[in-house]
């Protein structure tokens, strides 16, 4: 049984979850309030503003838990960006692998290429016959500082993930069930559109607009983004548009965002409820604010 750290700016959140026979074994878990702007996401910069108060965090929120050692954790969307490289060919040594695809991606990065630190799924031919790498890319500076936090207080990071791939990884019962899906993953300061295709991520769009402003005036701009943004991935990546879309984190906000979704995309919206999707022998009362904690413990290495 692993266990899987969630770290957003607004929650800390750890537990000790595993897969088995169909359900989800959630036994122990632990969160902590995070105060406002301690985390500032950033794909180029520090994202931790005061970094002894988070170590004090993160050790509290170990010993509230009772556990130190390996974890996998998720970290905000905004420290990664989630690309698709069309190659002729990749190297068969990681390494070389990664040093090739970080020079393929240097006009997409805002930081020298030779400081990106890249994961990527196995190639798989594209169209035109060229191989598509799907890579999620990050500073190296920047997960090193989390690394050096986490290991200040008792942690070793086995991975490090983006939160809305750690969310889908939880919810992937839910998302696997059509062949290409749409997961829209809000939180209080962004909104993350994540497409889906055959178990793979394919394509994201950070939308700086959070649950606040899906409630108010601003639903319009966000309904007109969100499908703008699925035009472009279909003509951009080559699939087809989404057989449906999942949404998560807009809590009372749902059912009315759902409506408007479906209307405005023509397409099947639903809310997520990982309770209704997993079995537990002791769940937290709101399943899905953990959704990217538990999906980071799942997570295969």
């Amino acid at each position: 049984m692993a266990w899987g750290l969630d770290i957003g700016s607004e929650m800390l959140r750890l537990c000790r979850a595993r897969l088995q026979r169909g359900g989800l074994r959630l036994d122990r878990h632990a969160e902590l309030n995070v105060p406002a702007g301690l985390i500032r996401p950033s794909l180029k910069e520090a994202n931790v503003v005061d970094p002894p108060t988070m170590s004090r965090m993160l050790r509290a929120l170990c010993e509230s838990a009772g556990y130190a050692g390996w974890v996998r954790v998720a970290l905000p969307d905004a420290a990664f960006t989630l690309r698709t490289l069309s190659v002729d060919e990749l190297p068969q040594n990681p390494s070389e692998a990664r040093r090739f695809l970080g020079w393929q991606a240097r006009e997409l990065l805002p930081f020298p290429a030779e400081e990106a630190r890249i994961d990527f799924l196995p190639p798989l031919p594209g169209a035109d016959g060229r191989l598509r790498v799907v890579c999620l890319l990050a500073r190296d500076r920047v997960l090193a500082e989390y690394e050096q936090l986490l290991a200040d207080a008792g942690l070793r990071p086995a991975a490090l993930d983006a939160r809305s791939i750690a969310l889908a990884q939880a919810a992937s019962s839910v998302l696997m069930d059509r062949a290409t899906s749409g997961l829209l993953a809000v939180d209080e300061a962004q909104t993350t559109l994540l497409i889906i295709q055959a178990g793979r991520p394919r394509f994201w769009r950070i939308l700086p607009a959070g649950k606040h402003a899906w409630a108010n005036r601003e639903r319009s701009r966000l309904l007109r983004e969100v499908d703008n943004s699925i035009a472009f991935c279909c003509e951009s990546e080559g699939v087809g548009p989404p057989e449906g879309l999942t949404v998560s984190g807009l809590d009372a906000f749902t059912d009315e965002v759902v409506s408007a979704l479906g209307e405005w995309l023509d397409l099947p919206v639903r809310g997520l409820e990982l309770r209704a999707t997993f079995r537990s022998d002791e769940q937290p009362e709101d399943l899905n604010t953990w959704g990217p904690a538990i999906g980071a413990a799942i997570r295969s290495c």
